[in-house]
C-alpha cells in the first residue's frame, strides 16, 4: 500500500485516523494499540510473507532487549548480549539481503553452487534493522529504557518511517506519545500534517513519477541511446531520484505531525550543497547519522586506541601528516562508505557507487586539512562553481547507484563522453517503456524545459520545511522570498493545496513504488 495509492488515501489513513482518534480518549495503551495494529496491517498488506519476518525480528530483538537490560549492571555481559543481538541482525539482513544474490554473482563467473530457491526481500528490511539495532546499542549505554511489548512494537513499526525512514531513535518518537498532554486528533497538527503531506505527494506524483519512464528507457538498454538522449535520461533519474525521496520523506513527516508526533528532518535540499561534505549532511540525515555514530567513530576509536598503543600522536596536528591523515581520516571514511554502498544493495556497483563518495569524501577532507589559506582559495571559487563541481560528482554516482551493473554504468558513462553511437530517445528500442503521461518528455526540448523547472524548484525555491516553518530561514532573498512562500492556514494556501491534490489525483494510478523501497 503505498502513501501515493488512492487505497492508502481514501481509506486506511482515514480509518487509521478516525480510530486513533477514539482509542485516545480511551487512554495511551488502547492508543498505542491500535496505531501498532494498524502499522502491521499496513506492513502484512504487501505480503503476509513479509509480516512474518518483521514480526519474528520484533520479538527476537525483544527478548534481546531484555537480557541487555537485565545486565545493566555487569558491563562485559550486557556487551555479550549486545554483541549476539547485533550479530543476529546481521545474519537476518545478510540472509535475505545478500546471500542469493552472492550465490547468483558465483554461479554467473562458473563456479559450482547448489540450487537455492531465492526468497522475497522484505520491503524496509535494512530500516528495521537499523532501527532496532540503534535502540539496542542506546539501551546498553543507558541512553533508552527497557520497553513493553506494545510500546516496543510500536516504535519499530509505526508505519509513516517503517518501510523508508526517516532512522529514528527511542527517543526521539516514544516520549511524544508518552508525555503528551493533548489526546486526539490536534486541528493544528493536522492541517500542517495534511499540508506536509500533499507537497510530498505533488513531488512523488507531478514529477518523479513522469520522470521516472525516461530513466528507466535509457538503463534498460544504455548502449542504443546517442549522446543527448543518454544526457536527458541521466538528469532524468537525478531529479527523479530527488523528488521521489524528497516526496517520500515530505509524506513521512507530514503523516506523523497528523498524529501529533514530530520526526527528525530527513532531506534539506542536498542539490544546494557546496560540497560533498555538505551533500552528505542534507541527503538521508539519519542514515548519514546513522552510519556516522555507529560505524564511523567506533572505527575511528579503534584506530585511535591502536595508535595511541604505538605511542603515534592522534590529534589534529597529527592528521596533517600523510600517513596520519590516511589512518584517521581516509580509512575510517572510505570504510563507512564501502559499508554504505553494500547497505544499498548486493551487486558490484552499489560497492562502487559507495567507494566513489569515500573517494569524494575524503578529497574533501584533504582540501580542509592540506589547504593553510583555504578561505582565500574559495574566494577563487564561486559558490555556483562549487555546487556545479559537487553536482556532477553525485550525478556519476548515481549512474552506478541506478544500473544493473558495472558494466552497464560505464556504458552510460561513455555514452555521455560520445564513445559510442545511439539513436534518439523517442527512437530507442525502450520507447514502449514510456507511458502517455510521460510521452511528451520524449522531444528534446520539452524535456530541457522540464529540467529547467527542475532546476528552479530544487536550487531556486525553500525546501517543504521552510515553507511550512519548520526549519531555520535564511536572511537576505531567501527570507523575503520565504515571506511569500509561506505556509499559513487560511484560504489562499488551502486553494493550492487542493489544486495540487486535484492534479495527484487525476495521477495516482500512475503512480510506482517509492526507489528507496527496495532498501
Amino acid at each position: 500500500m503505498l502513501f501515493s495509492s488512492a487505497a492508502f488515501i481514501f481509506v486506511f489513513l482515514p480509518v487509521v485516523l478516525l480510530g486513533y482518534h477514539l482509542a485516545s480518549k480511551m487512554g495511551s495503551r488502547v492508543e498505542f494499540v491500535w496505531l501498532a495494529a494498524a502499522s502491521l496491517f499496513f506492513y502484512g498488506y504487501w505480503d503476509a510473507r513479509y509480516l512474518f519476518v518483521l514480526v519474528g525480528s520484533i520479538l527476537v530483538n525483544f527478548l534481546f532487549a531484555g537480557k541487555i537490560a537485565a545486565a545493566s549492571g555487569d558491563e562485559r555481559r550486557a556487551s555479550a548480549w549486545l554483541i549476539a543481538a547485533v550479530a543476529a541482525n546481521i545474519l537476518l539482513l545478510v540472509w535475505y539481503k545478500y546471500f542469493f544474490p552472492t550465490v547468483g554473482f558465483l554461479q554467473s563467473i562458473g563456479l559450482q553452487t547448489p540450487d537455492w530457491v531465492a526468497v522475497a526481500l522484505p520491503l524496509g528490511i535494512s530500516f528495521f534493522t537499523f532501527t532496532q539495532i540503534a535502540y539496542l546499542v542506546d539501551l546498553s549505554q543507558g541512553a533508552a529504557a527497557k520497553q513493553g511489548i506494545i510500546s516496543y512494537v510500536l516504535f519499530v513499526t509505526f508505519f509513516p518511517h517503517l518501510i523508508a525512514g526517516p532512522i529514528i531513535h527511542h527517543s526521539e518518537m516514544m516520549p511524544q506519545f508518552d508525555a503528551r498532554q493533548r489526546k486526539g486528533l490536534q486541528a493544528d497538527d493536522m492541517a500542517l500534517g495534511m499540508t506536509w503531506f500533499i507537497l510530498g505527494l505533488s513531488k512523488k506524483v507531478l514529477l518523479a513519477d513522469r520522470l521516472g519512464p525516461l530513466s528507466d528507457s535509457l538503463y534498460a538498454q544504455p548502449a542504443a541511446l546517442d549522446p543527448v538522449a543518454t544526457l536527458i535520461g541521466v538528469l532524468a533519474y537525478a531529479f527523479q531520484l530527488y523528488f521521489d525521496f524528497s516526496g517520500y520523506s515530505d509524506m513521512a513527516l507530514g503523516l506523523a505531525r497528523m498524529f501529533s508526533i514530530k520526526f527528525p528532518v530527513n532531506f534539506n535540499s542536498p542539490y544546494k550543497a557546496r560540497n560533498i561534505i555538505d551533500f552528505w549532511s542534507r541527503w538521508h540525515m539519519t542514515l548519514t547519522r546513522y552510519l556516522t555514530a555507529y560505524l564511523y567513530n567506533p572505527i575511528s576509536l579503534y584506530i585511535n586506541r591502536r595508535r595511541m598503543a604505538l605511542g603515534k600522536k592522534i590529534s589534529k596536528r597529527a592528521t596533517r601528516t600523510l600517513e596520519g591523515f590516511a589512518e584517521l581520516v581516509a580509512f575510517p571514511t572510505l570504510a563507512t562508505m564501502f559499508l554504505a554502498g553494500i547497505w544499498h544493495g548486493a551487486g558490484l556497483q552499489f560497492i562502487v557507487f559507495g567507494l566513489l563518495h569515500g573517494f569524494y569524501l575524503t578529497l574533501n577532507h584533504a582540501w580542509r586539512i592540506f589547504t593553510p589559506d583555504r578561505p582565500k582559495l574559495q574566494r577563487l571559487m564561486p559558490w555556483p562553481v562549487a555546487m556545479a563541481l559537487t553536482g556532477v560528482g553525485v550525478v556519476v554516482g548515481q549512474v552506478f547507484f541506478r544500473a544493473s551493473s558495472v558494466g552497464d554504468a560505464m556504458t552510460v558513462l561513455g555514452g555521455l563522453l560520445h564513445l559510442h553511437g545511439g539513436v534518439s530517445m523517442a527512437e530507442g528500442p525502450a520507447v514502449g517503456l514510456v507511458p502517455s503521461t510521460s510521452g511528451f518528455l520524449m522531444n528534446p526540448i520539452h524535456a530541457v524545459a522540464a529540467f529547467v523547472l527542475c532546476f528552479v524548484i530544487v536550487l531556486g525555491l525553500p525546501n517543504t520545511q521552510e515553507i511550512l516553518g519548520e526549519a531555520p530561514r535564511e536572511s537576505g532573498s531567501e527570507r523575503t522570498l520565504l515571506k511569500r512562500l509561506a505556509w499559513a492556514p487560511n484560504f489562499a494556501s488551502a486553494t493550492i493545496m487542493i489544486a495540487l491534490f486535484a492534479g495527484c489525483f487525476l495521477l495516482l494510478d500512475a503512480s510506482t513504488s517509492f526507489l528507496y523501497f527496495q532498501f
